[in-house]
Parts: C-alpha cells; structure tokens; sequence
C-alpha cells in the first residue's frame, strides 16, 4: 500500500498538482514508518522536499501547467509498429 501511495504522489507531482501530492507523500511516509521501510521512507522524504521547494518556488507566467502528458508516455510507449506512428505496415 505504502508504494502504491507513494506512486500517486510522485504521478501527482509529476502533474503538478502539488497540493493533492503533499498529503500523498505524507501518507506514505506514515505507511513505510510504521512498517520499519527505512529506504522507502527516505524516498518519501526526498519528495517531500521535492514538492515543498516547488511549492515556495515562485510561479512566472511563462510557465505552463502540466497536464502528465510525458509521464503517460513513458508509462505506456506507442509501439514501434503502431499505426499512431503513421508507420505501420504497409
């Protein structure tokens, strides 16, 4: 339970949606402590500070907001042979 929720923070995070990642991370930390999990929980520290020091980061209004685009490709690629490629077989 504790990877799951520490995966959803860092999906949260990664989304920019930091104010849903804080308790997340938070949650999973509380997970991995109470079960012993010393290097999980230094995981969740890292991305609590992660989250933290975005969230005192001042906002330009250059910046866009992400909407998880690059994590949904990396978590699920477009084949090779895909015909979302404009290869596909012929």
């Amino acid at each position: 339970m504790g990877m799951v929720t520490h995966l959803h923070a860092h999906i949260l995070y990664v989304q920019g949606r930091l104010e849903e990642a804080k308790p997340e991370v938070l949650r999973a930390a509380e997970i991995f402590e109470n079960l012993g999990a010393a290097q999980n929980l230094n995981g969740c520290r890292v991305l609590l500070q992660c989250i933290q020091e975005e969230m005192d980061r001042p906002v330009t209004t250059h910046e866009s907001d992400s909407d998880g685009e690059l994590l949904g490709k990396a978590l699920f690629p477009t084949p090779i042979n895909s015909p979302f490629l404009g290869q596909g077989p012929e």
